[in-house]
């Protein structure tokens, strides 16, 4: 009889993970769906605590930057989708990814792992056994890090305090991830106060994410293009001819994804954009219209954008005519289903 040792059977397993991909939209989190994949990540960890010990460390070792962003975005997945089925057991699955993580760097610690600590509280978690099993599996420098983050959740009343927006559409729950800029030190004096995070907001009125997930798909089933994930993004001044403090246009809600053409044709960004009261949503249309070959519409406070993005390539490539696209937009932002 052949007896396999534990190191042999974690080798195994790392092998087997880091031949797992993800598809291209794995990481929308909008239009969230579950993959085969999802299942063969969360078998292999299963698997690997039930060896335990030291199989942790082994299993991280040899890790390249795509087994790093495999398990994160497993991880990550868990936290969504544990969220959507009010799940305590993926959610600490979802915990078991992060504390995986080789490097302390590789853990979004403000955002995602405090959204699977915000759920699994919700959900009736306990403290001190989430505490013990992320200390079992994880690299002792990222306990560390890890009992700040636990300590912060007593200050945590709400999922938007992770830097997460949830929002609804006809795929069900989903996950909009703020974008945050980290202040930093200023450099007159040595020690000097740090500079405010400044963390766009994600506020609207009307259900954007809807309006972008039903755009998207209509680009999709247009059979020209591909569309990529979903999220949040900024409407840039300059895109927009307009001269305005700062880069960006003040929104209560900005989303974007890219479209590949299946052609020769460049792709495009789509934004998809909620204003706050007060702004002619028409003048910004109009003057999104007469830049960069864009294509604008709009309603009463939303406003779609299809911007060309540029070429660096030196083959020539087909032009790409955006006003093809356009009635898909105009559909989607009439369709009542998307308010």
């Amino acid at each position: 009889m052949v007896v396999v040792s534990a190191s042999e059977r974690v080798s195994a397993l790392r092998r087997s993970f880091l031949a797992l991909t993800y598809p291209m939209n794995a990481g929308d989190f909008v239009r969230f769906r579950p993959t085969a994949t999802d299942d063969g990540v969360s078998g292999i960890v299963r698997s690997l605590s039930a060896e335990g010990g030291d199989g942790y460390d082994e299993f991280r070792r040899g890790f390249d930057a795509g087994g790093v962003e495999t398990l994160r975005l497993w991880a990550m997945r868990r936290t969504l989708y544990g969220h959507r089925q009010s799940s305590l057991g993926l959610t600490y699955e979802a915990l078991d990814g992060y504390a995986l993580l080789p490097a302390v760097g590789d853990v979004p610690w403000d955002s995602w792992l405090k959204a699977a600590l915000f759920g699994a509280r919700g959900l009736g978690g306990d403290p001190e056994f989430i505490r013990q099993r992320f200390e079992e599996v994880a690299r002792e420098d990222a306990v560390r890090r890890f009992d700040v983050a636990l300590d912060a959740m007593n200050r945590v009343d709400d999922l938007s305090q992770c830097h997460i927006a949830q929002v609804r559409t006809n795929y069900g729950i989903g996950f909009v991830e703020q974008q945050v800029f980290r202040g930093t030190p200023t450099i007159s004096f040595l020690g000097a106060p740090r500079q405010g995070d400044n963390k766009v907001g994600y506020h609207p009125t009307t259900n954007l994410a809807q309006l972008g997930a039903s755009l998207a798909d209509a680009m999709d089933g247009s059979g020209d293009v591909s569309t990529g994930p979903l999220g949040q993004d900024q409407l840039a001044a300059s895109a927009l001819s307009l001269s305005v403090p700062g880069s960006y246009l003040e929104t209560t809600g900005c989303l974007s994804f890219v479209a590949d053409a299946r052609s020769r044709a460049p792709s495009f960004t789509a934004f998809v954009a909620e204003l706050p009261p007060g702004i002619d949503v028409a003048e910004l249309a109009a003057a999104a219209s007469t830049t960069n070959d864009q294509v604008a519409v709009f309603d009463d406070v939303r406003l779609v954008v299809l911007s060309p993005q540029p070429s660096f390539e030196d083959d020539e490539e087909d032009e790409v005519d955006l006003r093809e696209f356009e009635d898909l937009a105009l559909g989607a932002m009439r369709d009542p289903a998307n308010r």
